[in-house]
């Protein structure tokens, strides 16, 4: 657990299943032209969250001070090739622009590495020019560019990765 400006970032436990699900329910629905709007279209996201912090993965929490009001998540997803996701990074709406998805990549990109991954990858909708510069500045190359049409919706994606070596 990691507690910086009166925030406390940690993994997911079950008693944060109904925040995780509601904070990501409220975050599909403020960004309508970044993510398909069916919260479970990818699955449950605290089965999702079970599912990386048992694969060699996390999905972590930041919570106030107080460990009880989650605003912001994100996770690790194993994939092949000594490789992992950087996915599901959300920080509510009213907490944007405050550093927390900063801190929240910056902890997932030094969990990667201790975890041994040798790179980090994650793709991003083209409308979310917030998070593209973040990532960026975080180290991310652009590495190609992908139009889903998903559930009515068309979703320009683009696909960016971090060498941890």
């Amino acid at each position: 657990m990691q507690t910086q400006n009166n925030v406390i970032l940690r993994p997911v436990t079950e008693t944060d299943a109904e925040q995780l699900r509601a904070l990501y329910r409220f975050s599909l629905q403020k960004n309508t032209e970044g993510f398909v709007q069916n919260p479970d279209f990818h699955g449950d996201i605290h089965a999702r969250a079970s599912d990386y912090q048992n694969n060699n993965g996390t999905m972590l929490g930041l919570f106030a001070d107080d460990d009880r009001t989650l605003f912001g998540f994100g996770g690790l997803k194993q994939k092949e090739n000594n490789r992992v996701e950087l996915c599901n990074l959300h920080v509510h709406p009213h907490q944007h622009g405050k550093g927390y998805g900063k801190h929240i990549a910056l902890t997932l990109i030094d969990d990667a590495r201790e975890l041994g991954y040798d790179t980090l990858e994650l793709h991003v909708t083209a409308t979310q020019s917030a998070a593209i510069g973040l990532y960026r500045k975080l180290g991310f190359s652009e590495t190609g560019r992908q139009v889903y049409s998903v559930e009515g919706g068309s979703y320009d994606t683009i696909f960016m990765e971090l060498s941890l070596t």
